[in-house]
């Protein structure tokens, strides 16, 4: 792989090194009486309200940030340094750079009525901007700053690519980008050579355009918690009933009984269509509900890209 350049998706690293240094406390509110009690986390409330016989529904929460006491931005920046190097040397490429975020992101100035996108996000660490800083001025010219729109799009971008070299030429080893990744969303949007950074052991890996797809279509049926993006948030009587499920949320082991016997590409989206169609119907809004769904979770593959619907059912890719 020296003939190959490493592009790391590298915000997670600054936002978990940032995030080492602080704690993240519990501030309980008992919503009847209005009396507050700070834990030193969510899983000690948990287990407050276990041995106390507790009902956790009668309570809202508040996250109360604060640096350790032998926190210093040293050490924050000492962890950046440290797992840019692990992810670079496991790599084995020849050269690599770091993608962050910039300003702005087109994600955020688009109404939906299903999605309320990144609306349970917490604020970023404290160190977070110490971190940027740090991470700017120590790369330099290995930097590339996502402007207008998602770090993952930038990954994407150059991901697709490179694959698309390896297509036109039939050779893989015509794809010159190794995408080092953390975030499940470009798995689900990302063809060619990966490295997940968080599983360094397993090793550079190729994901192929079936499992790529196959990823998508799960995200649509499961949604993504962490950016609020719902998917299918109850299966249809029908569903239930063709596939043999007990349950009527979409968590990944439904969605993989639900996608277990599609072949092809077109019969992921297909599968993904009936879904959503049976659930909600036509009045209920399934083609808008499946749009802004795929809106939020699709990841741009060239500078001019956008998300189409209509491309997505067709599977004209």
């Amino acid at each position: 792989m020296t003939n190959k350049i490493l592009v790391i998706d590298a915000d997670t690293l600054l936002y978990s090194s940032a995030a080492q240094q602080q704690l993240n406390k519990c501030l309980a509110t008992n919503n009847e009486y209005g009396s507050q009690r700070l834990f030193e986390s969510k899983t000690a409330f948990n287990e407050w309200a276990k041995e106390n016989n507790r009902d956790k529904v009668g309570y809202s929460f508040e996250t109360i940030s604060e640096l350790k006491p032998d926190a210093e931005p040293r050490f924050a920046f000492q962890a950046i340094k440290q797992k840019v190097e692990k992810i670079v040397d496991a790599s084995g490429c020849g050269d690599y750079v770091l993608c962050i975020e910039g300003e702005g992101n087109f994600r955020k100035d688009y109404t939906s009525k299903f999605v309320n996108y990144k609306g349970g996000r917490s604020e970023k660490p404290i160190l977070f901007e110490d971190c940027r800083e740090y991470f700017l001025k120590k790369y330099k010219d290995k930097v590339i700053l996502s402007e207008g729109r998602e770090t993952d799009d930038t990954c994407n971008i150059m991901a697709w690519e490179s694959y698309n070299k390896g297509v036109s030429s039939r050779d893989k080893e015509k794809c010159n980008v190794v995408l080092a990744y953390c975030d499940k969303d470009l798995a689900a949007n990302s063809r060619g050579w990966m490295l997940n950074y968080n599983k360094l052991e397993d090793g550079i890996f190729w994901n192929d355009g079936f499992k790529q797809s196959y990823n998508f279509a799960t995200q649509l049926l499961v949604g993504d918690n962490a950016d609020a993006i719902p998917g299918i948030e109850q299966l249809a009587k029908s569903t239930r009933e063709q596939f043999n499920i007990k349950v009527s949320g979409v968590g990944p082991a439904t969605a993989k009984k639900i996608l277990a016997d599609c072949k092809t590409e077109a019969d992921l989206a297909s599968r993904v269509y009936e879904c959503y169609s049976a659930m909600y119907g036509e009045d209920d809004g399934w083609e808008e509900r499946l749009d802004d769904n795929g809106f939020f979770l699709y990841l741009l593959r060239h500078e001019k890209d956008e998300w189409d619907l209509n491309r997505y059912l067709g599977v004209n890719i």
